[in-house]
């Protein structure tokens, strides 16, 4: 297996498993905020609502740009250096879960919670931790099922 193909292979897969995250991210989201049974077009539309939409695709843009630069890793991890394709996929679906947290969270941060700095609250503690927090509460059991599925695919698609 040539190296770049495994890069190739691994970022491709990547991109498609950071979509899968996020779609799962926006339902449960909306889940959370709305339910299904009465407000179910409030659940699905929920985007439309929120005051913080900018930093929300900023952290959608951060995790796609980490997908795309850890899926070449892992590509080469599962494909190149035969590491087990299930751990590769979850290691590197935690990484890029939390790397594009950190990303959208750095965004807010500047933007707005800068100029909080000595102020009454603590704005590492509201732009950092909290969503940092919450995100991987929230989000670890989909990386694990979605990590698990991306090493097999990388690893399936190397065997081709």
């Amino acid at each position: 297996m040539d190296r770049k193909i495994a890069k190739q292979i691994g970022q491709r897969l990547a991109i498609k498993s950071a979509l899968i995250g996020l779609t799962i991210a926006y339902l449960l989201f909306g889940y959370i905020t709305y339910g299904w049974s009465s407000q179910f077009f409030k659940a699905i539309f929920w985007i439309v609502d929120v005051e913080f939409l900018f930093h929300l695709l900023v952290g959608a843009f951060g995790l796609l740009a980490m997908a795309y630069f850890f899926g070449q890793l892992a590509g080469v991890d599962i494909l190149i250096k035969k590491k087990n394709d299930l751990l590769v996929g979850i290691k590197y679906g935690i990484l890029t879960l939390i790397t594009g947290t950190l990303i959208g969270s750095s965004v807010s941060f500047i933007q707005e919670g800068i100029d909080e700095i000595g102020g009454f609250s603590n704005p590492f503690f509201d732009y950092y931790f909290k969503p940092l927090y919450w995100i991987t509460m929230l989000g670890i059991i989909p990386v694990l099922i979605v990590g698990i599925w991306f090493g097999r695919q990388i690893k399936k698609q190397g065997m081709k």
